[in-house]
């Protein structure tokens, strides 16, 4: 069965990309972050738009 959702698609891609091209480190962090110092991206909220 393939999996054909945007994630694959698109943002896996762009993320690969990202991560040869530029050795960024990429995050999927949707549903699931931690909104503390210490959390998953270092925000205190989802306000926040850079860490």
């Amino acid at each position: 069965m393939n999996n054909y959702t945007e994630g694959t698609l698109v943002q896996q891609t762009a993320a690969d990309c990202l991560e040869l091209q530029l050795g960024w480190k990429s995050v999927y962090a949707y549903s699931n972050e931690a909104f503390v110092p210490d959390g998953t991206l270092g925000r205190a909220s989802d306000r926040e738009v850079f860490a």
